[in-house]
């Protein structure tokens, strides 16, 4: 793939705002920690819906992650996972008009707790996107700012929520959260450590992060910008995305960023690849 300037553009953004921090070195900073927490699952009897035309009546399995990143007295969450409440039904919930059911083996509370962290201990909190997976416990976290595209704000907080997929009562309470909403790419701690990415497709406002760990290097976490590594090698956009066009041009500027940066992809539903990450109390790093 061709390196869009767009992502010319980014490249030498980080690489400035590292130069700046470091007196001329190019080396970005990088977080502390960050932990990838078990945020449920999701069991599928038909993974066409993700994958147009390939693998019909194939069922599939999902892993669905949240991360917390320690960087110095900061806390940021990225993704809230399913909602806890769906543990209670061991049997799972239903949704998607039947697609998918959605199960929770371990809660977010609980795992957070094993950390000794809190909540109202949560400083930042930003979302890939607002699906019911990814912001099913984003009410327990009212002290945190949170870093949200303006497209996916408004689409969520607007009069059509339902319209993109969303449902109001997952995160409504964020409302009154302290928020930032983004035209584009975001550097959360002005450090080059980690990089909100804009890549719209799967709806509105979809973001990615680059996350920058002391001993691995760039990672980026892609939300639902791909769903498995299948669909990601032969760029396969899901028949619901939001914008086809726009899915497309986002894994294109993501392929080309992994080659410039040097960076591994995570991709959050993949559960092979998940099953083979570090799980609380260990971390990446």
């Amino acid at each position: 793939m061709r390196l869009p300037a767009i992502v010319n553009r980014l490249v030498a953004a980080l690489l400035g705002v590292a130069a700046a921090t470091f007196g001329g070195s190019v080396s970005a900073a990088t977080v502390d920690r960050m932990y990838i927490l078990e945020c449920g699952e999701g069991r599928t009897s038909d993974v066409s819906i993700w994958s147009p035309g390939v693998d019909v009546g194939v069922a599939r399995e999902f892993s669905d992650n949240c991360y917390l990143i320690r960087h110095g007295q900061d806390w940021l969450l990225w993704e809230t996972g399913i909602s806890d409440a769906v543990a209670d039904k061991p049997e799972g919930v239903v949704v998607g008009g039947g697609i998918l059911t959605l199960y929770v083996r371990k809660t977010l509370q609980s795992q957070l707790a094993h950390l000794g962290v809190a909540p109202t201990e949560i400083t930042h909190m930003a979302f890939s996107h607002f699906h019911g997976d990814h912001v099913g416990n984003a009410n327990l976290f009212t002290n945190a700012k949170v870093l949200v595209q303006r497209a996916e704000y408004d689409a969520a907080f607007g009069p059509d929520a339902a319209k993109y997929g969303f449902n109001p009562a997952l995160y409504g309470k964020l409302k009154d959260n302290p928020t930032v909403k983004l035209e584009g790419d975001h550097d959360v701690f002005g450090d080059g450590s980690v990089i909100i990415i804009a890549t719209p497709g799967h709806t509105p406002g979809h973001q990615s992060l680059l996350v920058r760990l002391p001993k691995q290097g760039a990672v980026i976490l892609s939300g639902d910008m791909v769903h498995f590594r299948e669909n990601w090698d032969a760029q396969r956009v899901p028949a619901r995305n939001f914008d086809r066009e726009q899915s497309l041009r986002s894994m294109e500027r993501i392929a080309s960023l992994l080659v410039a940066e040097g960076a591994v992809l995570w991709i959050n539903h993949d559960r092979t690849q998940s099953s083979g990450m570090p799980r609380v109390p260990r971390y990446a790093e």
